[in-house]
């Protein structure tokens, strides 16, 4: 992990919340009690189908909650930095998965695509000399396998009466000033602009709309990933799950051993509608060899679960939560992530390492 100074502003830690928190990197669909045809109607009569045929190619696509919801997707650090994100309409995307012999699921790659993006509304109080609205636009498709940074696509940063290129490239970017020359940086670089007082403001927010556009699609495959636990919790609602122990003197309030709960709101079979609360009780992530790891505290609420099967190919048509069309339900936070730092088998949580994620997004996962 990155370690940060008091005078850093510890975004990065979102970036490294471990997958296994959320679930495997799979999805079993269920072809349960919501299934339908393409239609949207209910599935006849009749002998079980049996598993749903699961397609190589999916879109997903992402758009803001209803206000009624939560709001706007808000990311708070100890600092005094807040992003929220404004998602311009739907942000539409597509992912390649492979199938097993389980039909279960594992995400391969995906592609952000052009056209599509996002404003950030930053605040700090003036610690950083960023306020303000920053527009994301996506000029070029972004591909990213799985795990891996990206080695393509483009995406402009819009702040006022500037615009900052970025052209993703092997290892790294390049970043160009209202047409400008075009400076090049690692990803280690660029990430660490944002942090340092010494650059200059546009450098700092590009900085900032990279670390943004990871952290949103991180957090859309975290969720995605408890997709397979769903069916699960609805034969052993609740479901719990222990985290992992703390390996000496937990910080001061703390448990030395939390859990993580996933309760299911509905009966008989998971249909769509459904409501999930996933609840982080002090559910500490011991990262191996690292003296920082994190503690998760809080719930994230899937609410309006929709998944519909084509009756006719018995193919997933779709799968997620919330609606695209103004509909309520989606992925709603309520959620602290705190660093723990540990020295000399005691732990301690600073106040700057803290981060609060508040809102959310719908998101549907659809047939192409």
């Amino acid at each position: 992990m990155i370690k940060t100074d008091n005078k850093a502003l510890p975004w990065r830690t979102l970036w490294l919340i471990p997958v296994l928190v959320f679930g495997v990197l799979t999805i079993v669909a269920t072809g349960g009690g919501g299934g339908g045809d393409d239609s949207g109607g209910p599935i006849g009569g009749g002998d079980d189908p049996g598993p749903v045929n699961i397609l190589p190619t999916y879109n997903f696509f992402l758009t803001n909650l209803q206000d009624t919801d939560g709001g706007l997707l808000t990311v708070s650090l100890g600092s005094g930095l807040t992003v929220s994100f404004d998602i311009d309409g739907l942000l539409a995307n597509t992912v390649d998965v492979s199938v097993d012999a389980s039909n279960e699921v594992t995400f391969l790659s995906y592609v952000a695509r052009a056209s599509t993006g996002f404003d950030l509304i930053v605040s700090s109080g003036g610690l950083l000399p960023i306020d303000g609205t920053i527009t994301v636009t996506l000029t070029e498709d972004v591909p990213v396998n799985v795990g891996a940074p990206p080695t393509s696509g483009a995406f402009d940063v819009a702040f006022l009466f500037e615009t900052v290129s970025v052209s993703v490239v092997a290892g790294g970017v390049e970043l160009s000033l209202n047409g400008g020359e075009a400076v090049p940086y690692t990803w280690d670089e660029f990430e660490n602009l944002l942090d340092d007082d010494a650059q200059e403001d546009w450098l700092r927010r590009a900085s900032l709309a990279g670390a943004a556009f990871e952290f949103l699609y991180e957090y859309f495959f975290n969720v995605a990933d408890i997709l397979d636990e769903l069916e699960l919790a609805t034969l052993t609602n609740p479901l719990i799950e222990s985290c992992d122990m703390f390996t000496g003197t937990p910080p001061a309030g703390v448990l030395a051993q939390g859990e993580i709960t996933v309760t299911w709101t509905g009966s008989g079979e998971l249909s769509t509608g459904d409501d999930f609360n996933w609840q982080f009780n002090q559910c500490w992530i011991d990262e191996p060899n690292d003296t920082t790891d994190e503690l998760l505290n809080g719930t994230v609420l899937l609410e309006n679960y929709t998944e519909t099967v084509d009756f006719n190919t018995n193919n997933l048509f779709e799968i997620g939560f919330g609606g695209l069309s103004g509909q309520p339900g989606g992925v709603i936070f309520d959620l602290t992530v705190s660093e723990t730092v540990e020295e000399n088998g005691v732990f301690t949580i600073a106040a700057d390492d803290v981060v609060t994620i508040t809102g959310g997004f719908a998101m549907i996962i659809q047939a192409p």
